[in-house]
């Protein structure tokens, strides 16, 4: 065998060779006429970018007559070189002949973001660029699907979008609606795309109205589409199971909160939004009372309780998809600095008010059910305290801390009162590692997390952290916060752990820190509207009008 290896450069220099041939017009065996102008080339060169440069020859005079000089110079240049170098006013001309030619430019990205992701996406082939636009993608999906970057993807770049499972929504009915505008961009070639991107909308996870609605009738003139919609009317009609045949996507939600230790805080509602990493501050609500609770029940956000010039028995919800606030059976019992928190039980979904203050400190707890929307008295206290902060783990309601009376003076205290369903009643747990009140808890990872506070005795406000396992009954001293705070609203959101607002030494925060599990520290986050304390945090869907 007779083994020959040219230079690196071999390549490159042929390539030179035949741009400087065109540039010369030698050997030259096709020729284009635009506008007067002639313009010789090799056919096999354009033709090794595209096919069309063979088959449809004499149409591509029509197709240059649309573009400047400079334009058509640089895509046939292209075909030589592989390179372009052309002023940024023509470069959306450039893109959209290479588009109409069928010329595959490659375009060189320094960095991904999210404004060119969708670029990237269909310009690269680049693994790891491609990597970065699609989860960039898939992670602002809500917004990008509406731009015309999505619209101008091509088949193949959708059907990948809106079949991942990591796919950021509001609701799958977002992934019905991105389709759609896909299709209605190009009716005409893309309508016969239909049934192969119907497959991605997850049937499933749409309401039966919705279907009946939006997707029967945008579907109508495809059969095979209309034969399985129909298929899954009837399943959902007859499916009483909650376990989804599909799985969900990863929902976008918001964090709303809602109350404050002021009347012109508790009338409106901070939200959190997840697409823009911003605070939103609602409009006023009309609640005119401070110091309540709130508890979701659904799309409902239930306000109980409270004080503005006396102590309150009022109960209302607000519909988180209307906006519109309403009335409630009242509380027995009037109360403001209390818990509340929320338990399934049997076929009812139940909302405990426990404790709270009302010329006294108080012991009594009573259960609103959502069969009888009526509220009753259940198991008291075993120790009556306000301030304090409640939640849920395993059907198990905790209540950590407190305001309480001792010996005739009000204290802080570090006990923590577990109350069982079943068997109605109350026993003690282990005993906090510190003494506190107008502190904040929350569940993240099967752990019971509590958070800043005030030692009454003391009036020092508190930065200490500690958490409780309840296999264990055991608390462990956490990280500290970095500023000592009461009133801090701890919230759980897309599997991170915020601490929120609060009160120190001079005055209310707006301060937001979300514990970082990678350096076990915690870090600043985008600040609240407003600042505020004595809140409760809620995560709430995307599509709330609040």
């Amino acid at each position: 065998m007779y083994l020959v290896k040219a230079k690196p450069d071999f390549a490159a220099k042929r390539v030179e060779y035949l741009y400087e041939a065109f540039q010369l017009n030698k050997k030259c065996d096709t020729l284009f006429a635009v506008r007067g102008r002639e313009i010789h080339a090799h056919l096999v060169v354009l033709m090794a970018c595209s096919e069309i440069f063979g088959t449809k020859e004499n149409l591509l005079n029509d197709v240059f007559s649309d573009y400047d000089d400079q334009v058509i110079d640089a895509i046939l240049k292209y075909c030589y070189t592989g390179e372009i170098n052309i002023g940024e006013k023509h470069r959306k001309k450039l893109l959209e002949l290479a588009n109409r030619l069928e010329v595959k430019i490659q375009p060189q990205f320094k960095t991904v973001n999210k404004s060119n992701c969708l670029n990237v996406l269909k310009s690269t082939e680049d693994s790891e660029l491609l990597k970065k636009a699609m989860d960039l993608t898939l992670e602002n999906f809500e917004t990008l699907h509406k731009t015309q970057g999505f619209l101008n993807l091509p088949l193949f770049n959708v059907m990948e979008i809106l079949k991942s499972n990591d796919l950021f929504v509001a609701s799958e009915k977002s992934v019905f609606n991105a389709m759609k505008l896909w299709v209605n961009h190009d009716d005409a070639n893309r309508k016969s795309d239909l049934a192969q991107l119907m497959r991605f909308v997850r049937l499933s996870l749409l309401p039966v109205e919705f279907i009946v609605d939006e997707v029967m009738t945008f579907c109508h003139s495809c059969a095979e589409c209309l034969t399985t919609i129909r298929q899954e009317i009837i399943i959902n009609k007859n499916d009483k199971s909650f376990v989804p045949r599909e799985t969900p996507r990863r929902i976008i939600q918001k964090m709303a909160l809602v109350g404050g230790n002021d009347l012109d805080d508790a009338n409106t509602i901070d939200i959190f939004d997840e697409l823009k990493s911003s605070w939103t501050l609602s409009k006023n609500i009309g609640i005119n009372k401070k110091w309540f609770s709130s508890v979701l029940v659904g799309d409902w956000i239930f306000i109980i309780g409270g004080r503005n010039s006396s102590t309150l028995t009022s109960v209302e919800y607000i519909d988180l998809k209307s906006g519109e606030k309403k009335p409630l059976k009242p509380l027995n019992q009037a109360r403001h600095l209390f818990s509340a928190v929320t338990l399934r039980r049997g076929s009812s979904t139940d909302v405990y008010a426990i404790g709270g203050y009302a010329n006294a400190f108080l012991s009594s707890v009573e259960r609103w059910s959502s069969n009888t929307e009526d509220w009753e008295i259940i198991a008291p206290l075993l120790v009556a305290v306000s301030n304090q902060s409640a939640s849920v783990i395993a059907d198990k309601i905790y209540i950590t801390g407190g305001r309480t009376k001792e010996n005739g003076k009000t204290i802080s205290t570090n006990e923590v009162q577990m109350y069982s369903v079943e068997t109605n009643s109350w026993t003690y747990r282990a005993q906090m590692i510190q003494r506190r009140s107008d502190h904040s808890s929350v569940v993240f990872k099967g752990k019971l997390y509590v958070t800043g506070g005030r030692d009454f005795q003391t009036w020092n406000n508190l930065g200490v952290v500690e958490h409780y396992d309840p296999n264990a009954n055991l608390w462990t001293a956490f990280i500290k916060l970095p500023k000592a705070a009461s009133g801090i609203i701890l919230g759980y959101f897309q599997n991170k752990l915020f601490s929120m607002g609060g009160h120190d030494e001079k005055s209310y925060l707006s301060d937001v820190w979300e514990y970082d599990e990678t350096n076990k520290s915690w870090k600043a986050s985008t600040s609240l509207s407003i600042k505020r304390s004595y809140a409760v945090a809620h995560v709430i869907p995307y599509d709330s009008i609040i």
